[in-house]
């Protein structure tokens, strides 16, 4: 059965699932939802999301939504090609970083990066400056665990690969944006600053059917 997942343009936390159900190889049926548009409360998406959030997936009469558990559902379903690693301990060292995914980073992309696309510089310049520093620090952390691995938990791709990559993209979109150089610091140039992580970018770029899920207006 195809799976049907409910994603929008913009939104990384949906371009997690995208990714996953392309790594996963699993057969899916794509339904943009538009934000403007107010598709999230209508109530036939109220039915599958009640907190109005993408992404979510429908599978035959089971729903479900928040993307780290969209991924485990998906590995479990397919089990080819683990995203969870085949041990307790791969397992629990992807747990680990997808946990300081969600909580030492996305704060800081939301306060960077939300605050550049509301339009609210310069007025918030050293609330975005302070939110910078925090994620050059996490950076720093992932860019020295991929010097010695092609990615965050080895030599194979994981769920925390896929959590991590679209939240970074978010903050490389929003960095290199007009008039933002007072307040992106390294994030403009990682191939400078942050190599390992650049080289990274590149693999999971390079793979199979990733081009399907990239946002065309994030390519620029």
């Amino acid at each position: 059965m195809t799976v049907e997942v409910f994603w929008g343009l913009g939104s990384p936390y949906s371009w997690r699932v995208l990714l996953a159900l392309e790594l996963k190889r699993v057969p899916y049926q794509s339904r943009s939802l538009r934000f403007p548009e107010k598709d999230l409360k209508s109530t036939d998406f109220l039915a599958i999301n009640p907190r109005g959030q993408l992404p979510a997936i429908r599978d035959g009469a089971f729903t479900l939504y928040e993307s780290i558990a969209i991924l485990s559902y998906l590995d479990a379903k397919q089990p080819e090609r683990p995203l969870f690693g085949n041990s307790s301990a791969e397992r629990g060292l992807i747990w680990r970083l997808i946990m300081e995914c969600v909580y030492y980073l996305e704060p800081h992309m939301t306060s960077f990066a939300g605050t550049i696309f509301s339009g609210e510089l310069p007025e918030k310049r050293q609330e975005a400056i302070e939110s910078r520093k925090k994620v050059e620090q996490e950076l720093a952390r992932i860019n020295e665990a991929l010097s010695v691995g092609d990615y965050l938990s080895g030599n194979s791709i994981s769920a925390a690969d896929v959590a991590y990559y679209p939240v970074i993209q978010l903050l490389l979109v929003s960095a290199r944006r007009e008039n933002t150089e007072a307040v992106s610091g390294a994030l403009r140039h990682i191939d400078v600053h942050f190599p390992a992580l650049h080289a990274w970018c590149q693999r999971i770029e390079a793979l199979p059917g990733f081009a399907k899920t990239n946002p065309p207006h994030w390519q620029a």
